[in-house]
């Protein structure tokens, strides 16, 4: 098979597309055409011997459409070994029957079985073959046990027909049990093929199985005549030449028909097999059938024992369901359960309590309590895993012990935190009850000669006072349990007064995280002007958060909030992945242009950011100049040796580093004269007052003077009018940024803007530069 495949590869394409567009069709047309004119002999001229109409024209139409279907397999990609398999089996079944003709020729008796049948045969499993692979490539990853309960019912459905059809037979098909086999082959293999094409139908669908309809179509004519071919012949009345001939070359031109007319290009899919879930009691039925048939008339011994094997393998199948079952429930169990504790563990409490809460009467409370033990990991430390396991069991007991109203559930959340649900308790009740579990947990526990004290801290929330939804109520318990911790009151209950400001910062602390990892950050880019000639210098990246929830934040907004939760971390790796992505884009389009980013103080305290910088050029294929950051001066002032070692190490990549918001912090000489910075960036306080105060004037003179001295070039930030880009150029800033230009916006509204501001010539871009001319995008 893999050698014809093979070999089918080798032909040219090109040389095979006209036979889908022009043969094939024709082709069709020929055996239609043909199968009309042997259907009109054989009614014109009924049973008789004419070979031109029962051998010539018979076996042309039966090998034509096998080398259709041939043809079909030749051309497609997707379903050449189905379509191979098919046009096998149909050329089998033809030469099956020119050796029957060559047999029968002039002999007035037909052997049973003969050479033919062998043929025939033959044709069964290399249809299966094909149908299987139809299906296999259309319905992605069956079920081994989908296609068991299919050859289950197959042999099932096959018993009945053989009782019902073959029994008439037993009487004539005395040629021993290769005859009774042979004859009950056939009934059997065009069940076969019937009921895999209607189980691939069932899987794949109608819409996608056109073909399958085509194929089922063709076994089901197959099967009427073989069917009432036996028939005939047991009641000795099968004449040669009847219209029942005309119906195996109908079935090998409805299969050549479902191949060339049936789309072929599939998609996997994942199969459907809710239908599916009836075949096992319909192979039970069916097998029933059978046996009840045989008690009311003598049916084949073959049927017989294909029904009992049906029921086997039904009974197999059942078995094997009942300890699939008891292994899902089993495996729920443990997944639901705590190992160390017995208990309920977060996803098992998590089910019972949200289906207890659902269960909730009218009117009817619900307390919450979120237990965690005080001290619990000084018991890891000091004695050890196992001890602190030890205590965690007796806490269980403790809390199980205790006395609590029927459907009370307890579970463990995870490491020393418990969780207790109490449907009908109130307020009071749920104190009451929280009280008497800090008494009973705080009796001393023995663990190996050393007497432990645990104490607990327990929040309590109610539905649905605080909340309908389990998820509010452990939320709002978990902020009153912290808050019975600080207090060291033992229980606390959930205070919208005092805990709803705690509760609203832990959403917004996870909204951020999750919209981080989510890809909610976004950075609006402002271009940097040199003001020697109006040219674009650089940009700076500013970052923004695309809160689904409320629309676009400022970093005003949620970066201090980033700050307290220890989210800075994952914000600024955010912030560098788009920046390099967006120089990467910008590089491949011919745009160099340097983006500079701002990097937290933490970041020049970690000795390893100049390894990971140079990794992570490497990684974008970016040179160093490609990124600049931009420090605080605060940054500087938290360790002078260690921030100098970190810029010295990102310098030596081609990275620049800038002073940020200079004048703002703790300014020295010193941090100018010692540490490994290429700009200074003068804050917009000292710039918008620029005009206005002389003082302001001389600090920002006095500034760019001494940057100037030291090497470093300055930049102004804030810049918003045309007279003091004109004065900032007066007294020699270097470069500036601010609403004058460009406000902060989207790359692709940056860009928009370049291709403006870069037309203009250079005689307008100084007037820009200067003040005298704005550009159009700016605002």
């Amino acid at each position: 098979m893999n050698r014809v495949l093979a070999s089918l590869d080798g032909v040219r394409r090109h040389a095979l597309r006209p036979v889908g567009r022009y043969v094939a069709p024709v082709s069709l047309a020929l055996l239609a055409s043909g199968w009309l004119v042997l259907f009109a002999l054989l009614l014109t001229w009924g049973p008789g011997d004419y070979p031109g109409r029962d051998v010539t024209l018979y076996l042309t139409l039966m090998i034509g459409a096998g080398v259709a279907v041939l043809a079909r397999a030749a051309t497609s990609h997707t379903d050449r070994f189905a379509w191979l398999s098919l046009g096998l089996a149909m050329i089998v079944s033809s030469i099956g029957d020119a050796v029957y003709s060559a047999i029968t020729s002039g002999s007035d008796a037909e052997p049973f079985p003969s050479l033919a049948d062998a043929f025939y045969l033959a044709y069964y499993p290399l249809i299966i073959a094909g149908v299987v692979a139809f299906v296999r490539r259309r319905a992605r990853d069956v079920p081994s046990v989908v296609w068991w309960d299919g050859s289950i019912l197959a042999v099932a459905v096959g018993a009945l027909v053989g009782a019902v059809f073959l029994a008439p037979l037993t009487g004539t098909l005395t040629g021993g049990p290769l005859t009774v086999i042979v004859g009950a082959a056939y009934p059997l293999g065009d069940t076969a093929v019937l009921l895999i094409a209607a189980l691939g139908i069932t899987l794949v669908g109608v819409r996608r199985a056109r073909a399958l309809v085509w194929m089922g179509a063709a076994m089901g004519v197959s099967a009427i005549a073989d069917l009432g071919y036996w028939n005939l012949v047991a009641s000795d009345s099968y004449l040669e030449g009847t219209v029942l001939d005309a119906l195996w070359p109908l079935s090998n031109i409805l299969l050549a028909v479902g191949a060339w007319l049936s789309p072929s290009s599939t998609g996997d899919q994942m199969p459907g097999t809710r239908g599916l879930m009836i075949v096992p009691g319909a192979s039970l039925i069916a097998a029933t059938a059978t046996l009840a048939f045989g008690n009311a008339r003598n049916i084949p011994l073959l049927t017989v024992v294909l029904a009992v094997a049906a029921l086997l393998g039904v009974l197999h199948r059942l078995n094997t369901t009942v300890r699939h079952t008891v292994l899902m429930m089993d495996a729920r169990k443990d997944a639901t359960t705590d190992e160390l504790t017995g208990l309920a563990n977060r996803r098992g409490f998590t089910v019972a309590a949200e289906g207890a809460l659902r269960d909730l009467d009218a009117g009817m409370c619900a307390a919450l309590l979120h237990a965690d033990l005080d001290g619990f990991k000084d018991v890891n430390d000091s004695l050890g895993h196992d001890a602190g396991d030890r205590v965690l069991r007796h806490v269980t007991q403790r809390l199980v012990a205790e006395r609590a109203p029927a459907g009370t559930l307890v579970g463990r959340l995870g490491g020393d935190e418990f969780a207790v649900l109490i449907p009908g308790a109130d307020a009071d009740e749920a104190v009451k009850y929280a009280r008497r579990l800090c008494t009973s947990l705080a009796r001393p526990i023995d663990v190996d000669g050393t007497r432990v004290t645990m104490h607990a801290s327990i929040g309590l929330a109610i539905a649905p006072i605080d909340g309908d939804q389990l998820s509010t109520l452990l939320r709002r318990a978990d902020i009153a349990m912290y808050r019975a911790k600080a207090d060291r009151g033992g229980v606390a209950s959930f205070d919208p007064a005092v805990d709803l400001a705690g509760e609203d910062h832990l959403q917004r602390v996870a909204e951020l995280r999750q919209g981080i990892l989510a890809g909610e950050l976004v950075l609006h880019y402002q271009p940097k002007i040199a003001l020697a000639d109006g040219g674009v210098e650089g940009v700076e990246a500013l970052v923004r958060w695309a809160r689904p929830a409320s629309g676009l934040v400022y970093p005003g907004d949620f970066l201090p909030l980033a700050v307290r939760a220890g989210l800075m971390g994952m914000v600024t790796r955010a912030v560098l992945e788009i920046a390099a992505d967006q120089a990467s884009a910008w590089r491949r389009s011919g745009l160099e242009l340097p983006i500079a980013i701002n990097l937290p103080s933490t970041a020049l305290l970690d000795e390893g950011l100049p390894a990971k910088a140079a990794q992570f050029l490497a990684t974008h294929d970016l040179p160093g100049s490609a990124i600049q950051v931009e420090i605080t001066e605060e940054a500087l002032l938290r360790g002078r040796q260690r921030a100098r070692s970190v810029l010295e190490g990102l310098r030596a990549l081609g990275i620049r580093t800038a002073i940020d918001d200079y004048g703002t912090g703790y300014s020295s000489l010193i941090y100018l004269h010692e540490l490994v910075v290429d700009e200074v960036k003068i804050d917009r306080s000292f710039i918008e007052p620029l005009l206005l105060s002389d003082r302001s004037s001389y600090i920002v003179k006095s500034t760019i003077d001494l940057a100037h001295a030291l090497g470093l070039t300055v930049t102004a930030e804030g810049v918003e009018h045309a007279d003091v880009a004109q004065a900032l150029k007066d007294l020699g800033c270097d470069t500036a940024q601010g609403y004058y230009w460009s406000r902060p916006c989207p790359a692709a509204e940056l860009e928009a803007w370049l291709a403006v501001h870069r037309s203009a010539s250079q005689d307008e871009m100084l007037d820009s530069a200067l003040g005298l001319r704005a550009s159009p995008v700016a605002d």
